[in-house]
């Protein structure tokens, strides 16, 4: 058996700032009927494959498990996690998960848009521990497929089209109370002129090109994220509330919104995993100011509103 979660992460840092609610376990169902007699649930509840143990009682067998609820995470019917097991040398007893498969937990999960904020902290903390190295990333990528099969396959807008198509395709989800572009125009960190267009060979194709991102400072990433952050949070949020009477919401909630959508369903490849990675020091070079900005440059005539 194999703790894995927020245990294992406090076990590994123990300096780590992170709240400790249950202990996770990846387990068989043989090791679920070892622990259901051992611990003695007041509840037992199950979901697919995820079977919770609700108020157990604590036993000198697993001095590990403090927590008043355990989670099993069942292997039976999956590579990866037996495939974690194995790399931890867990098969028999209990361990605490290595760093290296809570990365690859992590990172397997993290664009899937399930309780993002509870995890973007962890995987960042992990990210910038292992340097990004992704030691078990044939695993990983196992896991993601399996989570592919239970949640449904990420669906991401196509960039490889003209740009009148490309936004065209959220015209029946999202009111267009202003030009896109005119909001990017709004938003750029240089000059009126947004960092997207540099990394662009045809400016009326709404792909971008790895290799001139390439060229960019990381600070500049950092910007270009929140470039698109921005407008996404006002296009989505905050306009649709000050124009259209939509409900409240202020404009961190709406930048936090709007970060999520970016690292998990509305971006994806390199873009999506340079966000997701670097998610908390983007943050870092935020202006908590946008929505004034976007409303200064409105008032003063710069944007204006569609006919």
């Amino acid at each position: 058996m194999l703790i894995v979660g927020s245990k294992a992460l406090k076990y590994n840092f123990p300096n780590f700032n992170r709240e400790v609610n249950d202990t996770d376990i990846i387990g068989n169902m043989s090791d679920f009927e070892i622990l259901k007699n051992v611990l003695n649930p007041v509840e037992i509840r199950q979901k697919e494959d995820i079977i919770g143990l609700i108020g157990i009682t604590p036993n000198d067998l697993y001095p590990e498990i403090t927590t008043k609820n355990v989670e099993i995470l069942l292997s039976d019917n999956s590579i990866s996690l037996k495939r974690y097991v194995e790399y931890d040398n867990a098969e028999n007893g209990i361990k605490y998960a290595s760093p290296e498969v809570l990365y690859s937990l992590k990172k397997s999960h993290i664009h899937f848009p399930v309780k993002f904020q509870k995890h973007i902290n962890d995987y960042c903390f992990l990210h910038d521990s292992l340097n990004g190295d992704d030691k078990l990333k044939e695993i990983t990528k196992i896991n993601y497929k399996e989570t592919e099969i239970r949640l449904g396959k990420l669906k991401t807008p196509s960039l490889n089209k003209k740009v009148s198509e490309f936004f065209a395709q959220s015209d029946k989800f999202v009111k267009s109370y202003f030009i896109h572009d005119h909001l990017h125009i709004a938003m750029a960190h240089y000059n009126g002129k947004p960092l997207y267009e540099k990394m662009q060979y045809d400016i009326t194709i709404a792909k971008c090109e790895k290799v001139l991102w390439e060229k960019f400072t990381f600070e500049d990433k950092c910007k270009c994220v929140l470039e698109e952050a921005y407008v996404i949070a006002l296009e989505r949020k905050i306009i649709p509330m000050i124009f259209g009477g939509d409900n409240y919401i202020t404009a961190s909630a709406a930048l936090k919104w709007s970060m999520y959508r970016v690292c998990t369903n509305l971006c994806s490849g390199w873009f999506r995993e340079f966000a997701t990675s670097n998610y908390n020091k983007i943050m870092e070079y935020s202006n908590p100011q946008y929505v004034e900005l976007f409303l200064k440059k409105y008032d003063d005539g710069i944007i204006k509103m569609n006919k």
